[in-house]
């Protein structure tokens, strides 16, 4: 089974243990501590990936160490895959498991371009009229462009909406020039 195929098994056997557990947030809190920790920690990583340790020995150290921070589910991942590159599959295995997650939840991540920043007031009447079209819940962010005259472009999830005044005054030039 090649990487990804397993890491998307792997995150989808954690989402419906977590589930029947009802420890989906703890769970997901933390795959994001782990995240960081190998991301910013070196002597971790390199525990992990050391030979000098073995198995038991590592198994040992991470119960104890992760006692009360990490759920015990993502503990025993940390010990499976210890051997292997534990920062690409956490990485992969985390993008996974929030997918189910946000699909479970039914959240969708918009991405909205603007020309100025805006007030909360107006962030939270796009946030509610993008929930009404799209039927879902949304966890929106914001991002000046400065390259944008007015209007806006969306990120929804993969799909991607430009109603930029920038884009309606190229399509306007195209159209002019044909």
């Amino acid at each position: 089974m090649k990487h990804k195929e397993r890491n998307k098994h792997i995150a989808s056997v954690v989402m419906k243990i977590s589930k029947e557990q009802n420890v989906v947030e703890d769970v997901q809190e933390s795959i994001g501590l782990i995240n960081h920790l190998l991301k910013d920690n070196a002597q971790l990583r390199w525990f992990l990936h050391s030979k000098r340790f073995s198995v038991n020995q590592k198994s040992e150290l991470i119960h104890s160490a992760f006692k009360d921070l990490v759920h015990p589910i993502i503990q025993e991942l940390i010990i499976i895959n210890a051997d292997d590159n534990p920062i690409m599959f956490f990485r992969d295995f985390s993008f996974y498991f929030n997918s189910l997650v946000k699909d479970e939840l039914n959240i969708a991540t918009v991405t909205a371009h603007t020309a100025d920043e805006l007030p909360n007031e107006e962030k939270d009447n796009l946030r509610l009229q993008i929930e009404t079209i799209i039927g879902k819940n949304t966890e929106l962010s914001t991002v000046v462009d400065a390259s944008l005259i007015g209007g806006l472009k969306l990120r929804i999830d993969n799909i991607f909406f430009d109603a930029s005044i920038k884009t309606k005054m190229e399509n306007l030039r195209k159209d002019l020039l044909q």
